[in-house]
């Protein structure tokens, strides 16, 4: 009997170790290296992944730039200070997810791009910041490139829409999505947390599972 149940056991330890591990997708564009690539093997997957050069001023005046996406899970959304329509729901989402990721703070960060940049100005972003209660010391507020980047930033590199519209409320037009960037920077999901029915409520939960999934799954960091 004892035999039998050692045998169960290992039958069972076995299919736990066999167990594939969960892996998010990579958006965007992929090709097949062909082995010309510099560090790339024949076969490998290559994804595509947010490569634009920038540099935007934190809400400290410090700078920010393409390089400060590297080593940190990153959550990133396009907003203005006077948006009058989704954006406080929308800082509302993520100051919650910066909340309830307290544990992790130190592998994440969050980014609030500005897509009027002009009006804008650092004081402005910090005045935004006190009014929303916002104390989260990995949050960054950004600002200081040019708005026709900013926009081309938002719909080439993060996947979402940033345009000027001047029928829309506050003069602009941008998606409800919080982004997540992974240590390499690719963009692994998008995720809308203003949806109807409690939908955004679900994909926030979603968003903080995956961003935990990444962690545990595929940095193996518990």
């Amino acid at each position: 009997m004892k035999y039998l149940f050692g045998i169960i056991l290992m039958f069972v330890l076995l299919a736990c170790e066999s167990k594939p591990k969960y892996v998010l997708p990579h958006l965007g564009h992929h090709e097949i290296a062909t082995g010309t690539e510099a560090g790339f093997n024949k076969g490998d997957t290559i994804f595509d992944f947010i490569e634009e050069e920038f540099q935007f001023l934190t809400q400290d005046s410090l700078p920010f730039t393409n390089k400060d996406l590297e080593g940190k899970i990153s959550i990133a959304k396009f907003f203005f200070t006077h948006c009058p329509t989704i954006c406080p729901p929308m800082t509302g989402q993520m100051d919650k997810l910066a909340e309830s990721t307290k544990d992790i703070a130190d592998k994440l960060q969050f980014l609030s791009f500005s897509i009027d940049p002009e009006r804008d100005t650092v004081n402005r972003l910090r005045v935004y910041m006190d009014r929303h209660g916002i104390t989260a010391n990995n949050w960054f507020f950004l600002t200081g490139e040019k708005e026709a980047f900013v926009h081309h930033l938002g719909t080439q590199s993060f996947f979402i829409n940033a345009i000027n519209e001047p029928n829309a409320e506050g003069g602009y037009a941008h998606s409800p999505h919080f982004i997540l960037v992974d240590r390499t920077k690719h963009v692994r999901g998008v995720y809308d947390v203003l949806e109807r029915d409690g939908k955004g409520a679900e994909n926030l939960k979603r968003l903080e599972r995956d961003i935990r999934r990444l962690l545990n799954e595929e940095y193996d960091e518990k």
